[in-house]
């Protein structure tokens, strides 16, 4: 009996989780298709940046403004495609941006002993 309830949980969480995520991961499924040139390593990162940005953004949203389930799901969807086609930019400028940190950590601490 304890097992049927536990399964029943289980079934009721993968249902609810997939309702969820469904909108983002077809969001993010469109905005690749019309993307050319990027490897699978970059496409897995923009899919899976695509649907976290989209679920977490959406939720945020719909908690602020109290918005229509059927309008959450279209904008979880066009969030979706946004942060597939911004996460390759992201991710090059952040690459960037840590590739230069020792440099400008080690310029502020020789200007702070050139100032003593």
């Amino acid at each position: 009996m304890a097992h049927e309830h536990l399964l029943g949980d289980i079934v009721d969480t993968a249902k609810a989780l997939a309702s969820a995520l469904a909108p983002a991961a077809l969001g993010s499924a469109v905005a690749q298709i019309h993307e050319k040139g990027m490897g699978w390593r970059d496409r897995v990162l923009a899919y899976v940046a695509g649907i976290c940005t989209s679920y977490y953004v959406t939720l945020g949203l719909s908690a602020w403004f109290h918005l229509d389930p059927f309008v959450t799901q279209a904008i979880a969807f066009v969030l979706g495609m946004i942060a597939v086609k911004s996460t390759p930019r992201f991710i090059a400028a952040a690459s960037d941006l840590i590739a230069s940190l020792p440099g400008l950590i080690r310029d502020r601490i020789a200007n702070r002993k050139d100032q003593a």
